[in-house]
């Protein structure tokens, strides 16, 4: 577990320091995927499966063949619907953007960018927030980051 500390002044994970007052937007986007088996494949497989039933039931020769992509294109539909989503938090500061930590965790997300936010807006206000992040969730740097952001 790695500790995300949140005060007036700073923004701290790990081994890197983020000044608060340099901070001009916060932002969550969802992380895209990266998919085995792609959506053409899938298409065209279900394309394939239908015509193979067709065929197996005048020629039971190709039933091998139907049955190996039916197994195919299903295992690249429950892919489509069990890979978890992922959230993520990018700082935008005066010097550039930086993606700060991924997450499962949509609330985890929402919480940490509305603290941000409130101290952003009461800087006069004494503020100390520690947030337990798990190892996974720090920046996997392969990720790749949809449009549509959500400004805190």
């Amino acid at each position: 577990m790695s500790k995300l500390n949140i005060t007036n002044n700073t923004i701290t994970l790990d081994n890197k320091v983020y000044q608060v007052r340099n901070i001009t937007s916060v932002g969550k986007y969802r992380i895209k995927p990266k998919y085995f088996f792609k959506l053409k494949f899938i298409i065209v497989g279900v394309v394939l499966s239908l015509l193979g039933i067709e065929w197996m039931k005048n020629n039971p020769d190709v039933s091998l063949f139907t049955w190996s992509i039916i197994i195919l294109t299903a295992l690249g539909i429950i892919e489509r619907f069990t890979k978890a989503k992922r959230y993520g938090i990018t700082i935008e500061t005066n010097a550039g953007s930086t993606k700060l930590l991924t997450s499962k965790d949509e609330s985890l997300i929402n919480r940490i960018i509305n603290t941000i936010t409130e101290i952003m807006n009461n800087q006069d206000k004494p503020a100390n927030y520690t947030f337990n992040v798990s190892d996974g969730d720090i920046i996997n740097q392969s990720g790749s980051f949809e449009n549509g952001v959500q400004v805190g």
